[in-house]
């Protein structure tokens, strides 16, 4: 026969478990619509260097 206080750190395990996993759920579901809403990235504007004009090396 199980006393009370095995019953409560069962609860307390199970409901534990149960706050891990939704909470692993819900961030994925977060990260997932971030991504599906989020604007394209800015493209890196390269500067045109003109070679001739830098200083030589030693």
């Amino acid at each position: 026969m199980m006393d009370l206080s095995s019953v409560i750190d069962a609860g307390l395990v199970v409901m534990g478990a149960m706050a891990v996993l939704l909470m692993g759920l819900w961030t994925l579901s977060a990260e997932s619509s971030t991504v599906s809403i989020s604007s394209p990235p800015v493209e890196r504007v390269r500067q045109q260097v003109d070679v001739a004009s830098l200083p030589k090396a030693a």
